[in-house]
């Protein structure tokens, strides 16, 4: 009695289980289905270049904390001061510099990088006749510096650019 009331609790487990799958699989979205599928090609367009000034203001933030370090460093790099000073002085300017380019990095990752994939897929969905190159979609989804993300900017409002506004 006891071996046919655990076979049948755990048919019914089962039946949960599965009853459970079918459910959330109904309820997940398409695979091709995004935040931006159903705007129109003006507001995509609109959304797209609003991403692209946001990310040149943060790769233009980027360059110009690094000019003014960069700045600094070459007012302090004097010939007569001792050569373990100055090699203290360059790796203090070399941490600092990557942490302004850490610091842009992860703005990039936190801000704008879900958005920058999404569109550019949207838009290339869109624009059905433009090669989409590899290379590109990796820097998309990897970018390894600011001059990645300044590629982006650039690639992306080529694609906004080109969508028609109907």
């Amino acid at each position: 009695m006891s071996m046919k009331r655990a076979v049948t609790r755990r048919y019914s487990f089962l039946l949960l289980i599965v009853f459970l799958a079918g459910v959330a699989c109904d309820a997940a979205p398409t695979s091709n289905e995004t935040i931006y599928s159903n705007t129109s090609n003006k507001e995509l367009k609109q959304k797209a270049l609003s991403l692209v000034k946001s990310i040149r203001e943060l790769t233009d933030s980027y360059n110009t904390k690094d000019r003014e370090l960069r700045a600094a460093y070459d007012k302090k790099d004097k010939p007569e001061i001792r050569i373990d000073e100055r090699k203290a002085m360059r790796d203090q300017w070399l941490k600092e510099s990557d942490a302004v380019h850490d610091a842009a990095m992860h703005s990039y990752k936190e801000h704008y990088w879900a958005d920058a994939i999404l569109l550019r897929n949207e838009l290339y969905r869109r624009l059905a006749k433009q090669p989409n190159p590899k290379d590109v979609a990796m820097i998309y989804q990897i970018p390894t510096n600011v001059l990645g993300i300044g590629l982006i900017a650039d690639h992306l409002e080529l694609l906004a650019k080109s969508l028609p506004d109907s």
